[in-house]
């Protein structure tokens, strides 16, 4: 038996030595997956944790349901990330030297108040490939991205774009990749011939070759923290009578290899009274998590987006707070009985009121923590 076992060890030995160390191990050192938490209480419930880390993750739907809107809220919180420490939300300001690099390095960065990291903080490029072209610095502020620190890509065409993806994702320095969107252009084949040559998916032949090559380069990431984000389309079937009209394109092998697949649907827009009269002030977004290999499928949430500055929601927000006490009742972190709502010793009538008082109370960030230690749990 222990020539057996010796035998083994020098046949998993010479693999790594000629594959590379580290290419045959025990799954007992395998890391944990990380999870990143967004800004959206509702996206971390559904998707059990936030943005998993080194994974593919799709979010698809029809258009105006935030898809490129909680996209550009991981940049942010990709950017902001200690990747030695693996702390979110360590990094509150970069400076960079002035050189003429094409990408300036970080010659200096502020840490958050009360943050001792233990080892020597490490900051990643997030990368956007802006197919669209709709992404502006102003909107990126808002969301609290740095934008020396984010690498755009405006390629001229798909193929030109998947070369630089994957050279991107096996890099060390690159921690997020952003796809927006695969439908925005056509393949080389649909823009080299005419528009009367009629093609069967080209498209989807496109994409299946391409997401075995942005698997192959994450795998070949040193660090396997590299993620890749795409957004895709939604559409409906013509003349469907029966059955699930929806469908989504661009070949099957995105659907094999995301990790996590989110559903964004738009719903009734809401009209309330502002200082400009009777407007629409928002609508509501429903999300649920379509796959999900690394925590709890199924889940389905609503937020509300707002247009503009409207009660305590600000232009371009969602309604935070309103998100984390539906989570908490959830949870059990705050007991409702009819119409009243209970946390620790507070007791209030009225879900306004109830968030109301608690903002009053100074009770939101305990209510937080409750809420994300269930969650994590």
């Amino acid at each position: 038996m222990a020539k057996k076992i010796s035998s083994l060890q020098d046949v998993l030995g010479k693999f790594n030595s000629v594959m590379g160390e580290g290419v045959i191990h025990t799954a007992s050192v395998i890391p944990p997956c990380v999870r990143i938490r967004s800004s959206v209480p509702a996206y971390n419930f559904v998707t059990d944790g936030g943005f998993p880390v080194g994974r593919v993750i799709e979010h698809y739907g029809e258009n105006g349901s935030l898809k490129s809107y909680m996209a550009y809220d991981a940049i942010s919180k990709f950017q902001h990330y200690d990747w030695a420490n693996h702390t979110q939300g360590a990094f509150l300001k970069f400076d960079y030297e002035d050189s003429k690099d094409m990408f300036p390095k970080v010659a200096s960065y502020k840490l958050r108040k009360g943050y001792s990291p233990k080892e020597t903080p490490e900051y990643r490029y997030a990368v956007l490939v802006d197919l669209e072209g709709t992404y502006t610095q102003e909107w990126g502020e808002n969301f609290g991205i740095d934008n020396n620190g984010l690498i755009i890509i405006h390629p001229e065409t798909l193929t030109s774009a998947v070369d630089m993806i994957q050279a991107l994702l096996a890099e060390r320095e690159i921690s997020l990749v952003v796809l927006d969107s695969m439908s925005a252009i056509g393949t080389d084949d649909e823009m080299e011939n005419s528009m009367e040559n009629q093609q069967m998916a080209p498209a989807a032949r496109f994409w299946n070759k391409a997401f075995r090559k942005f698997q192959t380069a994450m795998n070949r990431n040193e660090t396997r923290e590299a993620t890749l984000l795409v957004i895709n389309s939604a559409y409906s079937k013509v003349g469907l009578v029966f059955g699930d009209p929806e469908v989504v394109r661009n070949g099957e092998q995105l659907k094999r290899t995301k990790t996590l697949s989110v559903r964004f649907k738009p719903l009734k827009e809401i009209e309330g009274k502002t200082d400009e009269g009777d407007l629409y002030v928002g609508r509501n977004i429903h999300i649920r998590c379509m796959k999900n290999k690394v925590g709890v499928q199924g889940r389905e949430s609503t937020f509300f987006y707002s247009y503009v500055d409207y009660e305590e929601i600000p232009a371009g927000k969602t309604d935070t707070f309103g998100q984390l006490v539906d989570i908490a009742i959830r949870f059990g972190v705050v007991q409702r009985k009819g119409a009243w709502y209970m946390y620790n010793d507070l007791k209030v009538q009225g879900m306004d009121n109830f968030i109301r008082t608690v903002s009053e109370e100074g009770v939101r960030k305990s209510l937080e923590k409750d809420v994300y230690d269930e969650l994590f749990e």
